[in-house]
């Protein structure tokens, strides 16, 4: 897309990316209310203030769907015409939504089409999740152009590093709430795995969180802390870092263990998480394959100039249509 905004929002974070002419001119990543999102009003007025003190006009925004917020799948089914398609659509997501099919919306891309079936990636999340988009755009005064699941824009980023070739591809998602591992076939998304720990206690210890440092035994006042009271933080965070790249080995291993033809040669990092050396370290220290940051699949992307764009690079993605 020539000028959009791609837009997520979080449960601690606001990420914008903005395109202008098919290049990434801004990205934005801030912090939110912890621990819950925000109304729509209030989420629309920090948008607005976000976009005004970049001085961006643009008024075209695609929303990205969390993972957690939509069901996505790559399924094969006899040829048939659009009208039946969607009267079909919704029943390849029984299994996950159960009977509440009218209470979600639907949508598909064509993977590969042949004189007796065709495969697809569809897509599905709530209509009230939609509306809240609609709502919150309205509020915000911009026009929605897409509202596009989060591995769609992880899929789009492999695509154009891809250059028509046909490769598959692990992607390492650190957020605050869970570790997630995303994984591609032939650069088309076919399933995520969940980790329940995230990032969230890390980030409480860097950020020296009150509530958190209390619950280490240790005084909120860093300059109370003697040598031991140092030695023992570094510990716990140490285990941190060694428990989720282990969690992410397994993860590995597991995928690797029942799809022995992969052609996964390297795991790929982004989310909030990737701002923590120690534990990007750690996770390569637990693998046997190389661990690299998204962004070497993006050099068209300044990182440099916008480090935040690792938190959240499925906002950039999405503006690739």
């Amino acid at each position: 897309m020539k000028n959009c905004l791609g837009i997520e929002i979080g449960n601690y974070r606001i990420k914008i990316a903005y395109m202008e002419k098919g290049v990434l001119r801004e990205y934005i990543s801030e912090r939110i209310e912890e621990g819950a999102k925000p109304a729509a009003r209030l989420c629309a007025e920090t948008i607005r203030d976000l976009l005004a003190q970049k001085m961006i006009r643009c008024k075209k925004a695609v929303f990205v769907l969390r993972q957690e917020d939509s069901y996505v799948k790559k399924f094969k089914l006899p040829l048939m015409t659009t009208e039946q398609l969607k009267l079909n659509l919704p029943y390849e997501f029984q299994d996950y939504i159960g009977e509440r099919l009218d209470a979600f919306q639907y949508d598909y891309a064509m993977i590969d089409r042949t004189d007796d079936g065709m495969e697809l990636l569809a897509a599905a999340c709530r209509k009230e999740l939609c509306q809240q988009f609609e709502k919150i755009a309205k509020l915000a005064k911009l026009k929605i152009v897409g509202i596009v699941p989060s591995a769609i824009g992880l899929e789009r980023i492999l695509e154009r590093a891809l250059h028509g070739e046909k490769k598959d591809f692990a992607v390492l998602d650190l957020r605050t709430r869970a570790v997630m591992v995303h994984f591609f076939n032939d650069g088309i998304y076919e399933i995520t795995r969940t980790m329940e720990t995230g990032c969230m206690e890390i980030e409480k210890i860097w950020n020296r969180d009150p509530e958190m440092i209390r619950e280490l035994g240790l005084d909120p006042d860093e300059s109370a802390w003697d040598e031991n009271d140092k030695k023992n933080l570094k510990s716990t965070l140490d285990e941190r870092y060694r428990s989720i790249g282990i969690q992410i080995m397994r993860v590995l291993n597991f995928y690797s263990f029942n799809n022995t033809d992969n052609t996964i040669d390297t795991l790929y990092y982004c989310g909030g998480g990737a701002r923590f050396k120690e534990l990007t370290d750690a996770i390569r220290a637990n693998l046997d394959l190389p661990v690299k940051s998204l962004g070497e699949l993006a050099p068209e992307v300044d990182l440099e100039k916008m480090p935040e764009w690792l938190d959240s690079p499925q906002t950039y993605g999405v503006l690739l249509a």
